[in-house]
């Protein structure tokens, strides 16, 4: 005995990905001065600032602002701060103030325009005062190949759909639910997302004015969750 022909819901994850160049570069480094006194630190750091900004305008970049966020080259300082030195004893091992003190401030440089990547780097690091902490890369939120790799997870959870139906005997019927993972219910592997690929250096990993980095690939990912209505073929019964 069989039963009658039916329709069931059929629930799918689809993944995939795509290669892609980066959009953009963001170099993080910290200028840093050591004085005896607080406030000397400070004058260093506030007097060599300036002339890094320089170099930089030299290349053509500007302030970062709400304007220029997708300028070619911008800038911006993220922090300050200043703190008494500390350090080992040699003589007593005694960790504690040296009487010396700390000032530095993080500056923040983002490329768009990668052919300037070589010249940001001799200016930010050519003072022996700059650390540069780690360049990251990242993929903007409209770059047309996210489009590609959403309708390719899409395509990928049909296919799925497909597959499940034809084992069930029927075929999908319609499509009831396009999620982003997690929306519909259950285990989530995350939201889709920029994995973001950084490397970290010293100003000891450059050397000389000839500074080059390549831009890496970017892996976009995309992972959605989808519920299809399928027709079911004639099952057997107890």
């Amino acid at each position: 005995m069989t039963s009658a022909q039916a329709t069931m819901s059929l629930s799918v994850r689809g993944e995939a990905q795509r290669t892609t160049a980066p959009d953009e570069a963001r170099v993080l480094s910290t200028l840093s001065a050591t004085a005896g006194s607080k406030n000397a630190a400070m004058t260093e750091v506030r007097t060599a600032l300036p002339g890094i900004l320089a170099d930089l305008a030299q290349l053509g970049g500007e302030a970062l602002t709400a304007q220029t966020i997708r300028a070619p080259l911008t800038w911006s300082t993220q922090s300050m701060r200043t703190q008494e030195e500390h350090a080992h004893d040699k003589t007593t091992g005694v960790h504690g103030p040296t009487g010396r003190h700390q000032s530095s401030v993080t500056l923040l440089v983002t490329v768009r325009d990668f052919s300037l990547l070589a010249g940001v780097a001799a200016a930010v690091i050519s003072r022996d005062s700059v650390e540069v902490h780690s360049v990251s890369w990242s993929v903007d939120e409209d770059n047309a190949e996210w489009a590609l790799v959403r309708a390719d997870a899409i395509r990928a959870a049909l296919l799925k759909g497909h597959d499940y139906a034809a084992a069930l005997g029927g075929s999908v019927v319609r499509v009831e639910h396009v999620a982003d993972a997690g929306l519909l219910g259950g285990d989530s592997s995350g939201p889709m997302r920029i994995p973001v690929r950084a490397f970290a250096m010293g100003a000891s990993g450059f050397g000389g004015d000839d500074l080059s980095l390549d831009p890496p690939p970017q892996v976009l990912s995309a992972t959605i969750e989808a519920r299809f209505i399928s027709s079911v073929g004639a099952l057997p019964v107890r």
